[in-house]
């Protein structure tokens, strides 16, 4: 009787040791989960960002690695990372977002070669915040002869329900900008160059993606030839209308657009040239004609024209940026920094 005790006891004490065992195991995985290791959204405390290093494997490497970085906002302390391979080095690779890091890779890729092998590609990639990483869209690739199904520049919404690409090139009879559903992969929206030029003939030139309101709804973007901008639209998601604007004399490139309000600082009569030894001729010339310099805001909407600043340096680019909806940085030439408030 004794020994049948003492078994069932040992069975009591293995099944209870089987038992603790798994709730430990249990428990670090819900510990790492809270912690975020397997979450795929930020947490509210947590915020993103990251750094990108050349590999530096030739000159004018267009390879790099990133590292992302999430940061706990109450302590002030990174709480974790990753990296991420392969990332191509062109003016705005990656986009980071609450629940996603999206950014744009390559794929058997020779620095040493203008012209790539045959495997080439390069492809937009989105990542949780556990970096695990998929492939969302093939942006280019190298098979007998190379393709390009879109232009490395993207636009995720903050709400990260859809992303604005750029397919073709100006002169292109589907050149346009299209809109995918993040999470089908399908078009929802195509707005092509030429449907454009036809009903606004002046608003010729090379689209430029811009940014989404605050509140997901409006996609804005302008055509450029150059320097000079020659138009601005923005797409409603809520039912595919289109507003298009003609540009204002002075709206450049630099120039900065609020995308809530519709204010857009321009500089009528501003040039620019490429060419620093052209533009000191200008200038002087300028001096002695007595032309100034003028920063104005301008409503896409109402057509309100708003004088902000003036300067006698001729040619003198304020850097004018909208710090919020309702006040406007800008620099003058002695360095000094002043803020406009639109009342």
């Amino acid at each position: 009787m004794l020994f049948k005790n003492k078994k069932l006891l040992v069975g009591l004490i293995i099944i209870i040791a089987i038992i603790a065992v798994f709730w430990q195991i249990n428990s670090q995985r819900k510990e790492k989960t809270n912690s975020g290791f397997r979450n795929e959204c930020l947490k509210e405390n947590e915020e993103a960002s990251y750094e990108i290093k050349e590999k530096k494997r030739s000159l004018g490497d267009s390879e790099a690695v990133a590292t992302i970085f999430i940061k706990d906002k109450n302590m002030n302390i990174i709480k974790r990372s990753f990296k991420i391979d392969n990332v191509w080095r062109v003016a705005d690779p990656i986009e980071i977002h609450k629940c996603g890091v999206y950014v744009i890779r390559l794929f058997n890729y020779d620095p040493n070669k203008t012209k790539q092998d045959v495997g080439y590609r390069d492809e937009i990639w989105r990542y949780n915040y556990g970096g695990n990483g998929t492939s969302f869209v093939l942006l280019s690739e190298k098979t007998k002869e190379f393709i390009s199904y879109y232009s490395p520049i993207f636009r995720v919404s903050p709400d990260e329900k859809y992303i604005v690409l750029e397919k073709g090139y100006l002169g292109q009879e589907d050149y346009s900008l299209v809109i995918k559903d993040l999470k089908t992969k399908e078009n929802v929206f195509v707005l092509s160059a030429n449907s454009i030029s036809k009903k606004y003939p002046n608003i010729v030139g090379v689209f430029d993606l811009l940014n989404w309101s605050d509140d997901n709804r409006y996609f804005w973007g302008s055509i450029s030839e150059g320097a000079y901008v020659n138009g601005y639209f923005r797409i409603d998601t809520q039912n595919w209308k289109t507003d298009i604007f003609e540009a204002p004399d002075g709206a450049m490139g630099g120039s900065d657009l609020n995308i809530n309000t519709g204010y857009l600082t321009i500089q009528p009569g501003q040039v620019w040239t490429g060419f620093s030894d052209i533009e000191e001729e200008l200038k002087a010339q300028y001096k002695k004609e007595g032309k100034k310099s003028s920063l104005y805001i301008y409503n896409l909407f109402t057509k309100e024209k708003l004088l902000v600043a003036e300067t006698e340096e001729p040619l003198w680019w304020f850097e004018a940026k909208w710090i919020s909806d309702t006040e406007l940085e800008y620099k003058m030439p002695n360095g000094e920094k002043r803020i406009y408030k639109l009342k």
